[in-house]
């Protein structure tokens, strides 16, 4: 009876694996697509339909921290293979709500219809007051495998092209997520601030990591810091602090 247990939970186990691991049927390039946008412009990432057949696309924000001025109706738009969708009634994304609508599109795979299409935003920053770098995450689904990716757009806005004489914050050009973060988590700046090392510290000041980074941005490992709030401190090349940010750790 034990080895006929055992075989049972071993198959089921195998198949929950199976269920979990489904076959890539679509591709996209960037699983994070960074661009800046002061006043209008798009940011693509293109779906490619790996299969024979058409694929059922269900897709929808998962999570973003657009401030309420990139949030309207005629600043925040995301199209698909079928059509562009405005934030209409916060169809996208409400930010009260924390969620957004699920919306469908059929990719094909014949000569008809390109099997590689663009999955894009389209912003129009111009009316925005509020600058800084900000994301929203899009699952993309297929609905018949189960097969799914999560893209991340990054989009800094730099100039204020409303008000004058606008200052700008270092903090609001940093971005730190997920927040809160469970096995990782990710900072991204800006080329001219010239971050190299990165430390986290506990809530009484205690080092918890240092990491040394170089470009804009950086992806690092929090399996070995316990539970809890933090701080991550970001220095230049001089040694300065050019920013803190506080972050939770699950």
């Amino acid at each position: 009876m034990k080895k006929i247990l055992l075989a049972i939970f071993t198959f089921c186990s195998a198949f929950s694996v199976m269920k979990v691991q489904a076959q890539a049927t679509f591709t996209v390039p960037l699983d994070t697509v960074v661009v800046t946008i002061n006043k209008t412009g798009g940011a693509n990432d293109n779906v490619m339909n790996i299969t024979g057949n058409d694929i059922t696309m269900k897709w929808t924000v998962i999570a973003c921290n657009f401030p309420a001025d990139w949030l309207t109706m005629g600043a925040f738009g995301i199209c698909d293979d079928n059509t562009c969708y405005p934030n209409s009634s916060n169809q996208l994304w409400s930010k009260s709500a924390g969620s957004g609508n699920t919306f469908t599109a059929v990719y094909h795979h014949n000569s008809a219809h390109d099997s590689t299409e663009q999955f894009s935003l389209s912003m129009n920053l111009a009316g925005s007051d509020t600058i800084g770098t900000f994301y929203v995450t899009v699952n993309l689904k297929d609905n018949a495998s189960g097969y799914s990716k999560d893209v991340t757009f990054l989009l800094s806005k730099t100039i204020n092209t409303v008000g004058v004489n606008q200052i700008t914050n270092v903090q609001n050009d940093i971005l730190l997520y997920p927040n809160p973060a469970v096995n990782e988590v990710n900072v991204v700046y800006d080329d001219a601030s010239d971050i190299r090392n990165v430390v986290v510290y506990s809530i009484i000041g205690k080092v918890m990591a240092v990491y040394k980074v170089n470009g804009n941005s950086a992806n690092m490992s929090l399996e070995n810091i316990p539970s809890g709030i933090y701080f991550m401190r970001l220095y230049n090349g001089s040694g300065n602090v050019v920013a803190t940010k506080k972050f939770t750790k699950q």
